[in-house]
């Protein structure tokens, strides 16, 4: 397939170690897997950062536009036409290293309060589970409200999560609980031509096999 007629534009949220800006580079495991995948599929693109809810609403509303890392979830489906996924990000309960409390499973965390942000999947999927949500609006601030008791729990990507901590100088706080394996997807909009889109999946599966998304996690200290 050739170059693709019309430039997609490609939109993402600060989400280290996925997506994050460096010297004003949108860089990040997901960032160089997105950007790879499009040099070597020569379809044209702009990259940009947005917030959340923004970039998710455009990709669902406006043709030519794609947002990620996309959690894939049944509600969305239908919404967006999907590439992945490009990579993974296990979902976690974190909780003080030094509560007396361990979940073993979400309905050990009836009465608790655990925190998420605006716009991220997850909320629904606590809900609907019958879990007390605190929604921020925006996923850097539940660290510290973890730490200093205003919540219970923080719902986080394991990776992610563990980025937020170091960078914010944060300690005592460790994931003890895996709630769902959490695969990362590029989300199109509905309207993005079906060929483009198996294009792009046979690319990156293709990246894959030769070991290119394996080497883009080393770069960043990871394994996937």
């Amino acid at each position: 397939m050739g170059a693709h007629a019309e430039p997609l534009t490609l939109m993402t949220e600060e989400y280290p170690p996925f997506n994050m800006t460096d010297g004003g580079k949108i860089v990040g495991i997901s960032s160089d897997i997105v950007q790879e995948l499009m040099r070597t599929a020569k379809v044209a693109f702009t990259l940009r950062m947005s917030p959340w809810m923004r970039a998710i609403t455009l990709a669902h509303s406006e043709p030519g536009h794609c947002v990620f890392s996309m959690s894939r979830l049944a509600e969305r489906e239908s919404q967006y036409r999907w590439v992945g996924p490009i990579a993974f990000n296990d979902w976690y309960l974190f909780a003080k290293a030094d509560s007396a409390h361990r979940p073993q499973s979400l309905a050990d965390t009836k009465g608790a309060r655990v925190g998420s942000y605006l716009g991220d999947g997850g909320v629904d999927y606590l809900k609907q589970r019958g879990v007390d949500v605190d929604v921020v609006p925006n996923d850097d601030l539940n660290p510290r409200k973890l730490q200093l008791g205003r919540i219970d729990y923080w719902a986080s990507g394991k990776l992610s999560g563990q980025y937020r901590l170091k960078t914010q100088g944060i300690s005592g706080i460790e994931p003890v609980l895996k709630l769902e394996r959490g695969d990362m997807y590029l989300a199109c909009h509905p309207d993005t031509p079906l060929d483009l889109v198996e294009n792009l999946n046979r690319t990156l599966a293709d990246m894959g096999k030769r070991g290119v998304i394996a080497r883009i996690y080393a770069r960043y200290g990871y394994t996937p």
